[in-house]
C-alpha cells in the first residue's frame, strides 16, 4: 500500500471492510479495561501506519473525506475485535461512568482523540519518502520502529542535525537549483528530514510519528517545546530564502555595508555570551545611527521594504563578527534555550528588538501606523474566528474537520447560592473551569460528535 498506485479508486475500494469483523459480537454488558486498551493501541498503530498514510493520501487526491475514513476504520477495528461498533463508541462515550476510580481511562481517551488528529494533520502535510530518489544522507543498516516514540536525547539530535543541515551553503544551493526546476522545496526539504531520521537508525514512519506525538509525550519538557518550534523556525526560514532569497545578505560582498570577517565563520554553538554582547552592541549603534535613518528614508523613496534593508544589515554584521548569518539568527531564537537565567542577555535583547522596531519607525511612521492598525485588525479577525470555531449560535450547525456537527448544550447554571457558600467554594471553581472548555477536551468532544454521526448514519442505512 505504501507504494499504492494513484489511479482513482472505485467506491468499491472504499467501501469494502479493511479490517474484517470477528463473529460473535459482544452487544451489552460492560467492556474491561483490557479490552479498550487494546483497541485504543491497534487503532495507534492503524492510525500511524505508512499504508493508512497511502491510503489517505490516495483519498485526498480522490476528494474524499478522510475524516470519515478514519472513522469507518476506527468501527471496523470495534468489530475486528469482536465488538459491535455502536457497543463500542457507547462505551467510549460513557468511559468516564464505567470507571468512575480509574483516572487513567479518560487520559487514554484523550491521547486517542489526539492520535486521531494527529493522524489527519500528518496526511495533509506535504509527503516525501527517503529512499525514493538518491540519498544524501545514508540509512544505518538496522532502523528502529517500535517503543512508543523516540527518545528525548534522539529528538534534539534530530532537531539539531538537521538545523545543520538546513543552514549549510550546499543546502542552499539545492534549494535555489530545485526552486529554478520548478520543484517542491518543502518535500525536498522533508525527504532529507526523513533521511536524518534513518541515519540516527530510526524508522522513518516511526520518526514522522514521534515528531507528531511530542506535545502528547513531551508536552511538559519546555526546553524540547521550544526547541521543537525552532526546528520548524528555520524549516519555513530556509525554504522561504530560497524561493526568495531577499532576506539574506548580499552573496556579493562588495556591495555590503558591513564586510564579513576573514576566515571561517562561527556555524555551531552555542554561540558564546561575548559574541551575543558584541553582536547587539553592533546592531544597536547602527540602527540608532543617523546615517542608518536617512539610508532608510532613501530606500522608501526608491520603493524598496526599509524593513528588509534593515534586516540585511543585522545580518551583515552577523559576518562582520565571525558569525555565520543564519546560525546567528538561529542563536537569537535559541537564547531564551541556551541562557535563560541571564538577565543580562535578556535586557539586551529587549535593547536589540528596540532599536529593529524605532529605525523603522523613524524612517516611515506612517507605513508603521499603518502597518499596526492592520495587524491589530487582523487579530481582532483572528479572535472572532476563534470564538466562532469553540461554539456558535445556539442550535447552528458547525462543520468541524469535514463531519457537521451540532455545538453541545450549554451547561446549566448554578444555583445563585453557590457562589457565596464557604464549603462550595473549590467546587464552584472547578465548576467554572469545566465550563471554559480546553483544546483536548474540544478534540474529545468532537471526535465523539463524529463517531456518534457515524453510527447514526449507519443505522439508518441499516433499517432501509
Amino acid at each position: 500500500l505504501v507504494s499504492m498506485a494513484t489511479e482513482r479508486k472505485s467506491d468499491e475500494f472504499w467501501n469494502q471492510p479493511r479490517f474484517p469483523p470477528k463473529k460473535p459480537l459482544i452487544t451489552k454488558g460492560r467492556l474491561r479495561k483490557a479490552q479498550l486498551v487494546e483497541f485504543f493501541t491497534k487503532c495507534q498503530e492503524m492510525l500511524l501506519s505508512a499504508d493508512t498514510g497511502a491510503l489517505f493520501r490516495q483519498a485526498r487526491k480522490e476528494g474524499r473525506d478522510i475524516n470519515k475514513l478514519a472513522i469507518k476504520w476506527q468501527h471496523e477495528m470495534f468489530e475486528h475485535l469482536g465488538i459491535h461498533r455502536d457497543f463500542g463508541v457507547d462505551s467510549l462515550k460513557n468511559i468516564k461512568v464505567n470507571f468512575p476510580s480509574d483516572q487513567s481511562m479518560p487520559g487514554l481517551l484523550m491521547r486517542f482523540a489526539k492520535i486521531c488528529q494527529c493522524s489527519v494533520m500528518k496526511a495533509m502535510m506535504p509527503y516525501a519518502r527517503a529512499g525514493d530518489k538518491p540519498r544524501r544522507f545514508p540509512a544505518k543498516k538496522t532502523l528502529v520502529n517500535k517503543g512508543g516514540v523516540m527518545p528525548k536525547h534522539a529528538i534534539l539530535t534530530f532537531f539539531h542535525r538537521c538545523a545543520e543541515m538546513l543552514r549549510t551553503p550546499e543546502t542552499a544551493k539545492l534549494l535555489r537549483e530545485a526552486h529554478n526546476r520548478g520543484e517542491d522545496l518543502q518535500s525536498l526539504s522533508i525527504r532529507w528530514q526523513r533521511e536524518i531520521i534513518e541515519n540516527l537508525g530510526f524508522d522513518q514512519e516511526f520518526g514522522v510519528n514521534s515528531m507528531m506525538l511530542i506535545p502528547l509525550y513531551y508536552g511538559q519538557d519546555r526546553r524540547l517545546m521550544m526547541e521543537m518550534q525552532l526546528f520548524q523556525q528555520v524549516c519555513g526560514r530556509v525554504v522561504k530564502q530560497a524561493m526568495a532569497p531577499v532576506l539574506t545578505a548580499d552573496l556579493d560582498v562588495s556591495k555590503r555595508r558591513f564586510k564579513p570577517q576573514k576566515g571561517k565563520l562561527l556555524s555551531k554553538g552555542p554561540l558564546p555570551k561575548k559574541m551575543y554582547l558584541k553582536y547587539f552592541s553592533k546592531v544597536i549603534k547602527c540602527l540608532n545611527s543617523d546615517e542608518s535613518v536617512r539610508m532608510l528614508k532613501e530606500a522608501k523613496a526608491r520603493g524598496e521594504d526599509i524593513g528588509l534593508r534593515s534586516v540585511q544589515w543585522q545580518r551583515e554584521i552577523f559576518e562582520s563578527i565571525g558569525v555565520e548569518q543564519e546560525f546567528g539568527v538561529e542563536s537569537l531564537n535559541r537564547l531564551a534555550i541556551d541562557y535563560p537565567k541571564d538577565k543580562e542577555l535578556q535586557m539586551e535583547m529587549l535593547k536589540f528588538a528596540k532599536a529593529c522596531a524605532e529605525v523603522v519607525k523613524k524612517a516611515d511612521p506612517e507605513g508603521v501606523k499603518k502597518a499596526m492598525e492592520a495587524q491589530k485588525k487582523r487579530m481582532e479577525e483572528m479572535k472572532k474566528a476563534q470564538m466562532a470555531q469553540r461554539g456558535g449560535a445556539p442550535g447552528q450547525e458547525k462543520v468541524v474537520k469535514g463531519t457537521v456537527v451540532k455545538p453541545a448544550p450549554k451547561p446549566a447554571p448554578k444555583p445563585a447560592d453557590t457562589k457565596e457558600a464557604p464549603a462550595t467554594k473549590d467546587v464552584t471553581k472547578d465548576a467554572k473551569k469545566g465550563e471554559e472548555m480546553s483544546e483536548e477536551d474540544m478534540a474529545l468532544m468532537m471526535m465523539m460528535m463524529a463517531m456518534e454521526e457515524e453510527k447514526k448514519k449507519n443505522g439508518e442505512k441499516g433499517a432501509e
